[in-house]
């Protein structure tokens, strides 16, 4: 595929279309860096492997692209979007994910040079979990949408993410009835959906641990939260969640 050093990531996706090499019958990839076995196996394998199957219904057609770097357009781009890019961008304009649309499939462009395999984990579940948080209806997120609600009304503090914390503390200095929908709850909804949903989908695929601080939400908590998110989002045959429910060696 003979492209510019500098593409835009629906340029892109037009592009390597007819090259994606299958994985499942709704997900393939195509990296335009050559891979070693063991790099192919980490950031793709493992985690297509943990990925819950019922995940194909939210998102049918996934569609991953591991390039070199991502560029976010600059002034003078008349519109154009995020770029593919060979070169390393200026710090201030490098990206590490984004997501495009091309008719009915979804491309979850990853730039893994100069990123290690932890970072670029984190990346690909918080991009496919935010995929996840809006997409899914109404039937997918009200359970957790309740969860939620329980939480707010027994005034559970912390959260997962700086970005959930944050929506979280607006909601609770604006609003006392939490059975009211606004669109600051929503927002706080789907981020908090999006946050949780990142660390069951890590969880599934690698060892994690939550970092213990004051804005973090209590463990107990997250526990029900996964615990309810294995219900909706069942993982593959044989993945575990917890370390408890891993079979001993023999």
């Amino acid at each position: 595929m003979a492209i510019d050093s500098k593409v835009t990531v629906e340029e892109f996706a037009h592009h390597c279309n007819g090259q994606m090499i299958p994985l499942n019958n709704s997900l393939s990839y195509f990296s335009v860096i050559p891979l070693e076995d063991s790099e192919l196996q980490r950031l793709v394998y493992d985690p297509a492997s943990a990925m819950p199957t019922g995940i194909r219904k939210i998102i049918p057609n996934l569609r991953i692209v591991v390039v070199a770097y991502l560029e976010k357009p600059g002034r003078g781009s008349n519109g154009a979007g995020p770029r593919v890019t060979f070169d390393p961008p200026a710090r201030t304009r490098r990206m590490y994910s984004t997501v495009t649309d091309r008719e009915d499939e979804t491309y979850l462009f990853l730039a893994i040079k100069d990123s290690d395999i932890a970072d670029y984990h984190d990346t690909f579940y918080y991009e496919l979990a935010s995929i996840v948080a809006a997409r899914g209806d109404d039937d997918f997120t009200s359970r957790f949408r309740d969860l939620l609600r329980e939480e707010l009304s027994s005034n559970t503090r912390g959260e997962l993410e700086e970005k959930s914390w944050r929506l979280k503390e607006q909601v609770v200095r604006r609003q006392t009835d939490f059975s009211k929908q606004t669109k600051l709850l929503d927002s706080y909804f789907e981020q908090s959906l999006a946050d949780t949903l990142a660390l069951y989908m890590h969880g599934l695929c690698c060892d994690i641990d939550v970092e213990a601080g004051p804005r973090q939400l209590a463990s107990s908590h997250v526990r029900r939260r996964l615990v309810l998110l294995r219900e909706m989002l069942p993982p593959p045959k044989g993945v575990a969640l917890f370390p408890e429910e891993l079979s001993p060696p023999t």
